[in-house]
């Protein structure tokens, strides 16, 4: 839906994201919103100009004047009337039959069919598991185009080969070429495709949140599938919001912990219950300082186990867990 609001509300909603997003100009507003900066001129600016709904929040609309409201694709619409009485002047009703009997046989060629995920697919639960850890997917506004973007985000130098691998993977699970996007000034990387479908899936049938992820959790479709499926999951978070490090006991030797931390309490709960159902020793503590709740295994048997149940396919923790197990070889007496 698009919207007609009235100068002062136009103005009012300009104030209101530019507090919300935290932005001294409009071109940081612009940028943070993913829109050109002139298309969101022209919104602000242009009093005929309508504005989509989507990047009003909902919680603010109803402080804002709307004079007139439209169907998204109106503008199509104008123009689609407004060529069918030039063809029907140049060329007669036969010419309209004829385009539109065309026009229909491409269009059951290029029809959108609700997307089939078998949720049972180990990949794509792993690839759900990499959502809920780093990922998001959102709608943004390009050039007049709703662009349904999905998303990965990490670290630049320590995540890239684990990046290689998932683009690989989304290739293999959907068919979509995904595109690196570096941000070297806060040393992240992205991989991020377009699936508009896809995209429905994950936010309808899976629940997954657009935009900021509030309330995380892995959804019951998959919760109810067991362990042999959740792991794929776990090892997902895991290897996007989890670390191994070695954590020196009292007596000064190397202790191996696998840990996973993140501000969705609800989510790590699920994991902290699968994973004590599974016999795993656990120590979960919930909402620290930082807002984070983290679970946490401690000990040689524990990593043993956890890497013959879940494992893990990010390099990073991979190589620091390899030279481990040769730093534990080498410590044992000959």
């Amino acid at each position: 839906m698009r919207l007609l609001l009235s100068k002062d509300s136009k103005r009012e909603l300009k104030t209101f994201l530019m507090e919300k997003y935290k932005c001294d100009s409009l071109e940081k507003l612009s940028f943070n919103l993913k829109v050109p900066l002139r298309t969101f001129q022209e919104w602000v600016y242009n009093k005929e100009r309508y504005l989509p709904e989507a990047i009003i929040p909902k919680n603010f609309i109803s402080k804002l004047k709307v004079l007139d409201k439209k169907e998204e694709n109106w503008g199509r619409v104008k123009g689609g009337k407004k060529t069918y009485k030039i063809i029907i002047q140049k060329y007669g009703l036969e010419e309209i039959r004829r385009r539109q009997s065309h026009g229909g046989k491409k269009s059951k060629t290029f029809s959108e069919e609700p997307m089939i995920v078998n949720i049972k697919e180990p990949l794509f639960l792993e690839f759900y598991g990499i959502l809920l850890g780093d990922g998001w997917i959102g709608k943004y506004y390009y050039k007049n185009k709703v662009i349904n973007l999905i998303g990965i985000s990490g670290h630049l130098k320590l995540d890239k080969d684990f990046f290689l691998y998932c683009r690989k993977n989304i290739k293999k699970l959907f068919n979509r070429k995904a595109y690196f996007k570096i941000r070297p000034n806060n040393n992240s990387i992205e991989i991020n495709f377009a699936n508009k479908m896809l995209l429905k899936y994950l936010n309808n049938e899976l629940m997954f949140p657009l935009g900021k992820k509030v309330d995380l959790e892995i959804n019951k479709k998959i919760l109810d599938l067991g362990f042999n499926s959740l792991r794929h999951v776990i090892r997902g978070i895991f290897d996007t919001d989890g670390c191994f490090y070695l954590d020196k006991t009292p007596a000064g030797h190397p202790y191996p912990c696998i840990s996973i931390e993140m501000k969705s309490p609800k989510l790590i709960k699920q994991i902290n219950d699968v994973l004590k159902k599974e016999g795993f020793r656990v120590i979960y503590k919930e909402n620290n300082k930082e807002g984070k709740s983290r679970i946490t295994l401690k000990g040689n048997r524990q990593l043993t186990k956890w890497m013959n149940e879940i494992s893990s396919s990010n390099p990073k923790h991979l190589n620091k867990i390899k030279a481990r197990v040769v730093q534990r070889i080498r410590m044992r007496p000959s």
